[in-house]
């Protein structure tokens, strides 16, 4: 293209920009808002924000909000905010390699909403792990699952986030179903040392072997006891064999990844989930 007309197209070009600036920055907005992914670095720390909403379960608002909720675990580790709609393995295992894949063994926590299996899992590793443990996890999606039933995602992740910084600060956080179960517990107990005291305090003593031995002998007298043989038989018993096994082993749900995938058996995070 001669070099006076490739000039005449830029100065055009350049004049469109300026009559027409707020339509071009609408739509850049806009697009900037449909994008379900959102990732931020905490300068301090090097720890990073990382959200995915590939469900589409989260408005962009809710999307930017719960981002920024997001920042302040960053101090602790990665955290990161996941949502899938299909899913072929079970959300504990896809939870752990998402993980994985995204951060590998460093500090930090996921909150997945898994639409396919209709569960909601939190896996943390590193430092984070020690605090945010399997129990702490379960007793948080115990906590937050209604929300999920109820199709509040925001809300049900706000509050998971919520509590995740709260243990991590060092404060306390609800677990009435770890209450209700020790209640329940207490309860069972009682009932069963109620019920064996009651049976040995009401049941009447055993006779002695001395005892039964003689009302035998009292009731049945034998007089002139005699035994004779009247013929003898061969019984072979052949030896048993203890060769027979059984095979054990715990089920792991969920199907498993080709070999070509890591093994997430060296894992050291872990977690718990509720379904909704």
């Amino acid at each position: 293209m001669p070099r006076p007309i490739r000039q005449i197209l830029i100065l055009l070009l350049l004049i469109s920009g300026l009559c027409f600036p707020l339509t071009v920055r609408a739509e850049s907005e806009e697009d900037l808002q449909n994008v379900a992914s959102i990732l931020w670095e905490n300068p301090e720390t090097g720890f990073h924000v990382l959200l995915e909403d590939d469900a589409q379960l989260l408005s962009p608002e809710a999307r930017a909000r719960l981002a920024e909720e997001m920042q302040q675990i960053t101090a602790y580790g990665n955290v990161a905010f996941k949502s899938i709609s299909y899913n072929s393995y079970s959300a504990s295992f896809y939870a752990s390699e998402f993980y994985y894949d995204t951060f590998g063994s460093s500090s930090g926590t996921l909150f997945l909403i898994d639409m396919d299996n209709r569960e909601i899992y939190i896996y943390s590793d590193g430092a984070v792990y020690k605090t945010i443990t399997d129990s702490y996890a379960n007793t948080i999606t115990d906590n937050v699952y209604r929300y999920a039933s109820q199709e509040e995602y925001y809300t049900c992740a706000s509050e998971a986030y919520q509590q995740i910084h709260a243990l991590l600060e060092g404060r306390k956080i609800a677990q009435p179903m770890k209450y209700i179960s020790n209640a329940l517990l207490a309860l069972i107990l009682a009932a069963l040392i109620n019920y064996f005291l009651a049976k040995q305090l009401s049941g009447s003593a055993k006779p002695s072997s001395s005892e039964v031995l003689s009302a035998i002998s009292t009731k049945y007298v034998l007089s002139n006891p005699r035994i004779r043989q009247t013929g003898q038989s061969k019984v072979y018993c052949p030896s048993s064999s203890s060769g027979g096994h059984s095979s054990g082993g715990s089920h792991r749900s969920g199907s498993h990844r080709s070999s070509s995938h890591r093994s997430s058996s060296h894992r050291s995070g872990g977690g718990g989930g509720h379904r909704f």
